[in-house]
């Protein structure tokens, strides 16, 4: 059999055996969550206060509605990874 002949069998046989050979196990992802910062009881009475104090602050409540969203988002993140 001619030299060429055999590689273009072994070209053949390799490319049919590769994806046996490339693993039978499935691809297993983790999900990552973010780690949340803990507030003391302390922080949260100074930040309430501070939001009753300025009342026409609208943009910080804003800001700290979607805070609030996000934690939740993380804590159900948390939950549903473990």
């Amino acid at each position: 059999m001619p030299r060429s002949m055999r590689f273009l069998m072994f070209l053949t046989a390799l490319a049919l055996v590769a994806p046996l050979l490339s693993g039978c196990e499935s691809v297993r992802y983790k999900t990552v969550c973010p780690t949340l910062v803990t507030y003391s009881l302390t922080d949260q009475t100074q930040l309430a206060q501070e939001l009753v104090a300025a009342p026409s602050a609208t943009m910080t409540r804003r800001v700290v509605r979607d805070y609030v969203g996000l934690r939740d988002q993380v804590r159900a993140c948390q939950t549903d990874g473990k």
